[in-house]
């Protein structure tokens, strides 16, 4: 599984609900996998809030949800929504699930959902805020199309490549030096002669769609001299 940054508050809460769900489906016991789907749930939803106080500018529409989605439709001037059917009335449904875990304390009986309804709720909000996007004529964020994370997992093993480029000498004191700091620990990545510049090596780490390692910071020297740090918010880091 690839890493991913997640350099967006909105993101960083959709991650939180796919990592739910995958925690769901691992789940060895009710409790754990109640745990899991309600929180996948609850996270959804509010992804989905988020998204259509987003889509029509209008941060009210979260309290009295559906009326004041409607309403800030209708100020828009746009066609209402069609709540009867589709993916509408499958977000009614999410409502009503999700008003059960935070409103209405249902029985202790409702409190252990399989992981299906976890889900039902990362492909509701999916769709969802897909649609309302749609609907006000603007784009959706690219990180809704995301549908995996990692469930619970131990350090994997790995190996950090690293590369010499246009002759450089790793014993050379002024190389310059590119090097990603991967579970507290420095790991080389590029060296460079003196005169190199460090920028596309660092834009390639960050960019890498083969890194599957997530790492916390790309660290850039010129010798023993730290001349720069960038760093990540990539899921999975220390």
């Amino acid at each position: 599984m690839t890493s991913k940054l997640v350099e967006d508050a909105h993101y960083h809460l959709w991650t939180d609900a796919l990592h739910a769900r995958a925690l769901a489906h691992e789940a060895r016991n009710k409790w754990d996998r109640g745990t899991y789907v309600r929180w996948a749930i609850i996270t959804s939803w509010t992804v989905l809030e988020v998204a259509c106080q987003e889509a029509l500018d209008d941060p009210t529409i979260s309290y009295r949800f559906k009326p004041n989605l409607n309403e800030a439709i209708r100020l828009k001037g746009l066609p209402v929504l069609s709540w009867g059917a589709g993916i509408w009335q499958a977000v009614s449904g999410l409502q009503e699930a999700r008003k059960g875990l935070v409103h209405k304390f249902t029985s202790q009986a409702d409190l252990f959902p399989g992981p299906e309804m976890a889900d039902f709720a990362i492909e509701v909000a999916r769709e969802a805020v897909l649609s309302i996007f749609q609907h006000v004529g603007r784009p959706a964020p690219a990180w809704i199309c995301d549908n995996e994370d990692r469930g619970w997992e131990g350090r994997p093993s790995f190996a950090v490549p690293m590369m010499q480029h246009g002759g450089a000498d790793p014993e050379d004191p002024e190389a310059v030096r590119v090097a990603i700091v991967l579970y507290g620990k420095e790991f080389l990545t590029d060296v460079l002669p003196p005169d190199g510049d460090p920028e596309p090596y660092i834009h390639n780490l960050l960019n890498s769609a083969n890194l599957r390692l997530p790492f916390s910071e790309v660290r850039v020297y010129k010798g023993a001299q730290l001349l720069k740090t960038v760093p990540t918010h990539m899921r999975g880091a220390d």
